[in-house]
């Protein structure tokens, strides 16, 4: 999507629901104890806020969903949209979104539907659905992200157990309010690098095959029909490269300056960009938040549990003005700029 500048809507709460932690057998996880011998935390039995294989996105997600529109004094049949960001839907079809708007009471008139992608679809998201409520006839939205993968990435990608500590389920609730002030994005992608993070079997390009799920190959772990293709080394780089024009751009877009910023949240993308960007955007390390390492690496879900996590008090209390960045899968990359006023934060939630 080209920048964009969209006015009368604002961000009146946001809310994520993760696993308790727990302690979990790697065979739960699907992943042999030997992979992770160069692990820094080498351990047998990780304790992580890990789903369990009957819990899906869609649950987090519900439950974050039910705790906001309750604080928030919203009614279900005050929500005109939904849309569920998602690498990890429940099924290949329908849009998830139509099962959770049957289960949080929506009305049948509620717009659905489900935008597959990871991080930077959060950015995607964010601009679709102000821009059907800008106008007014669209009154509110819940935009649900996170990820609760159970295909996990190759061995050769995972540095440490931390990389499976991320499973959330996110949600941001925006309303059409005629004083709001606008809110800006910009985005873009290199769609020549898409295998840098991909998954390569699943879609009509390369359908499963029967072979692939035999079962001397089912708990393989290089089995491509169950696992993603990462890059990690790559993805960073990209992000090194493009996040901190894609951070400039949204501010200038905005009237802004980087100093007039109270907060930037980024999608996790490891602790070396992530240091790297805000050493080049020359941010004090208080107003700059990306992983936070007690809930991982959350995919979608990563900006709202940085901002729930580090801000939230504040956000709660004052005015602010917040930029989320990021980049994922794709590759794609996006950035917000928007203003805030005692938004809602519920406390992160924890499912057992």
């Amino acid at each position: 999507m080209p920048g964009a500048t969209i006015s009368k809507v604002r961000l009146a709460g946001v809310a994520a629901a993760v696993p308790a932690l727990r302690t979990v057998e790697w065979d739960e996880l699907g992943i042999p104890a030997d992979r992770f011998r160069r692990s820094r935390t080498d351990r047998r039995r990780p304790v992580l806020r890990a789903a369990k294989r009957e819990q899906c996105q869609s649950d987090f997600c519900q439950s974050a969903a039910e705790t906001l529109m309750r604080d928030l004094g919203w009614a279900p049949a005050e929500i005109d949209i939904i849309v569920f960001v998602t690498l990890t839907p429940d099924y290949p079809i329908p849009a998830t979104a139509i099962i959770i708007q049957d289960r949080l009471g929506l009305p049948k008139t509620t717009i659905a539907f489900d935008l597959p992608g990871g991080s930077a679809s959060l950015f995607h998201g964010m601009q679709l659905v102000t821009s059907m409520l800008s106008t007014g006839h669209l009154r509110r939205a819940l935009l649900l992200c996170g990820e609760v993968s159970k295909t996990e990435e190759g061995p050769d990608h995972i540095e440490s157990v931390e990389h499976l500590c991320g499973h959330n389920g996110s949600v941001l609730a925006f309303e059409h309010a005629p004083d709001a002030e606008p809110m800006c994005f910009e985005s873009g992608g290199d769609g020549a690098a898409f295998r840098e993070f991909y998954m390569p079997v699943g879609g009509t390009r390369c359908p499963p095959q029967p072979e692939m799920f035999s079962p001397e190959r089912l708990d393989a772990f290089d089995n491509p029909a169950m696992r993603y293709s990462l890059n990690q080394t790559a993805l960073q780089a990209a992000a090194r490269r493009e996040l901190p024009g894609a951070v400039r751009a949204v501010i200038a877009r905005a009237g802004a300056t980087i100093a007039e910023v109270d907060f930037c949240f980024v999608q996790a993308m490891g602790l070396d960009a992530e240091e790297a960007l805000r050493a080049d955007l020359g941010m004090r390390k208080d107003r700059f938040h990306g992983l936070a390492s007690e809930y991982g690496y959350a995919g979608s879900g990563g900006v709202v549990l940085a901002l729930l996590a580090r801000a939230a008090s504040r956000l709660e209390r004052e005015r602010a003005t917040l930029v989320f960045t990021g980049l994922g899968a794709g590759l794609a990359w996006g950035s917000a700029l928007l203003r805030t006023e005692r938004l809602v934060c519920p406390d992160i939630i924890e499912i057992a």
